[in-house]
């Protein structure tokens, strides 16, 4: 067969945001850097409340548990043991695939699997959105022209969603945890929460 399950759920209906987020058949997939940024500031249970379910491929499984220990490495193993939260093994072929976007994209294979793990999905019909903060990982989604949000953007669309007050202190409390958030990010992620 030599394909990857991903889970596939619906996605509630929402405001459209720079993602293009409406009511839809969609499967989410995030990198580990959005499930770090989630786990330091507690905010890690907004996944499944925005959407359900949430794939993440062995590779992006093996950056959270291998990476070190870090003070939220307690709540990212218990996130992994939660049935919104599905790992999805990767196909040699998949893999030979993430070097290839490696190479090409100059991102880390985590990210790399992640796009990989979208593109097939999109390739069998499905709407895909991979949840993803580093920037070349960004571009490497805008250009196979793949859904793609961060963290931030996930905290504005909870916030619109009715999940959170307010995105601000989690956004302060991300870049006291050393999390980079430039300057001119926070107050268009502000502004887009209706708070700047």
């Amino acid at each position: 067969m030599g394909q990857a399950s991903v889970a596939r759920h619906k996605l509630g209906t929402s405001p459209a945001l720079s993602t293009g987020l409406t009511a839809m058949q969609r499967i989410v997939i995030s990198d580990a850097g959005p499930l770090i940024a989630l786990a330091r500031i507690g905010q890690l249970e907004l996944l499944p409340g925005l959407f359900g379910k949430v794939s993440v491929t062995e590779l992006v499984v093996n950056e959270i548990t291998l990476g070190g220990v870090f003070p939220d490495t307690a709540s990212l193993l218990q996130a992994l043991q939660q049935p919104w939260l599905e790992t999805v093994p990767m196909t040699e072929l998949l893999l030979a695939q993430c070097s290839d976007w490696v190479n090409l994209h100059q991102i880390d294979m985590g990210e790399a699997s992640a796009l990989v793990l979208a593109r097939q999905s999109m390739a069998q019909g499905d709407e895909v959105l991979v949840i993803v903060d580093e920037a070349r990982g960004r571009m490497a989604a805008a250009h196979a022209h793949i859904a793609v949000t961060g963290t931030a953007g996930l905290l504005v669309l909870a916030k619109n969603l009715g999940l959170l007050p307010a995105v601000q202190p989690l956004l302060l409390a991300l870049q006291l945890q050393e999390y980079f958030l430039s300057e001119r990010l926070l107050q268009a992620v502000l502004r887009q929460a209706g708070e700047g």
